[in-house]
């Protein structure tokens, strides 16, 4: 009997260089609700795993000059991200890969995570991502939508409103 091949997640046609909207889910290893808890209404409170998270994302527009944080949110055990990918000037930014910049981020996150808990071993993030190509204006509103409002969905879910 063959091994299972996990399903491919990207689209097989699509060049990830190319520039664009993007949107993209991380989840936590486990769904571990490492990066905070719910509060009240439409906010999430940042753990200190979520602020190291927070911190790195912010560092994406440093290193990569043609990837464009759009709007994100940290959810306890994931996270929502629109990106904008663009061309570069230079050589060294001429179309970014969108795989380079979440797995980039992904390290970066792990590693300061295991620096601050001694836990070498520690699995901080799923193995994969879910990613979109946004292909409209109705969609990227859609999606900024959903981003901004996902922590009030999730409460109003809990609470059968939805």
């Amino acid at each position: 009997m063959l091994p299972l091949q996990p399903k491919l997640m990207r689209k097989s046609d699509h060049n990830y260089r190319t520039p664009g909207y993007y949107f993209i889910t991380l989840k936590t290893a486990g769904s571990r609700n490492l990066f905070g808890r719910y509060e009240s209404g439409n906010d999430v409170i940042l753990s200190r795993f979520g602020r190291i998270a927070l911190e790195c994302w912010h560092r994406n527009d440093e290193v990569y000059q043609t990837v464009s944080n759009d709007l994100y949110r940290f959810m306890p055990n994931h996270m929502h991200a629109l990106l904008m990918l663009e061309f570069g000037e230079s050589t060294r930014d001429a179309g970014v890969h969108l795989s380079k910049v979440v797995t980039s981020y992904k390290g970066v996150v792990t590693k300061e995570i295991r620096r601050l808990t001694g836990n070498a071993d520690m699995q901080v993030w799923q193995r994969n991502y879910y990613e979109r190509i946004v292909t409209s204006e109705r969609a990227l509103q859609n999606i900024r939508s959903y981003i901004l409002y996902n922590p009030l969905m999730i409460e109003l879910e809990g609470k059968g409103l939805r």
